[in-house]
């Protein structure tokens, strides 16, 4: 399978990674491992620093293997947490770039749709994630001619006008709320575990 284009995600986003991952971690491992040098734990906080390392290492591993292509016969990609995409070219039946205005940002941000038969998404790709100009280059690829939207508009009317372009964690508000609380409470259960191990007092007044 020979393929004619291939395009990587903004380089920007592995570094916001390591920092994110260097920044969130880092303060709260050096108060632990300066309270377990004098109170015993050093093991324990260890163990549960190389775990934390070590999930962040994956996710940076897996998001390096992250891209888009355009084969003779297919379109193929894949996400961090998502498996490989593959659209044959001849099941597409449309190719649109809209840009879309994102939250309060001030400038648009282009998104790549690809569409079948019915109308519904085949293929998406978020210029938050993936450089304009290769978003171009891949669209320009496909056999079909590229509709543009000339005036942005907002994600609800992006999901509005393409239904079926939404991700099944967009446009769904109490999903995303779910989400982030189990995630709140996942980390304080954590934390409170942790001190527990150390013989930390938990209070949280």
């Amino acid at each position: 399978m020979r393929m004619r284009l291939r395009v990587r995600p903004k380089h920007s986003l592995l570094g916001n990674a390591l920092a994110a991952i260097a920044l969130g971690t880092t303060p709260i491992f050096v108060v632990a491992y300066w309270f377990a040098s004098s109170h015993g734990g050093v093991e324990i906080v260890g163990i549960s620093h190389a775990a934390v390392l070590v999930a962040g290492l994956l996710v940076l591993w897996r998001q390096l293997r992250v891209y888009c292509a355009v084969t003779s016969d297919e379109l193929i990609g894949n996400g961090i947490f998502t498996p490989l995409v593959r659209v044959r070219l001849d099941r597409i039946r449309r190719v649109m770039l809209v840009p879309t205005y994102l939250g309060a940002a001030p400038e648009p941000v282009l998104q790549l749709l690809v569409t079948g038969d019915d109308g519904r998404r085949l293929f998406r790709m978020r210029g938050n994630f993936w450089h304009e100009t290769d978003l171009r280059a891949l669209a320009g690829a496909l056999p079909v001619a590229v509709e543009e939207l000339t005036d942005p508009i907002t994600m609800r009317e992006f999901f509005t006008s393409y239904p079926g372009a939404a991700y099944w964690f967009e446009h769904r508000r109490p999903l995303q709320v779910a989400v982030v609380t189990v995630g709140l409470l996942l980390a304080l259960a954590a934390a409170v575990w942790i001190m527990g191990l150390l013989g930390l007092p938990v209070r949280f007044l």
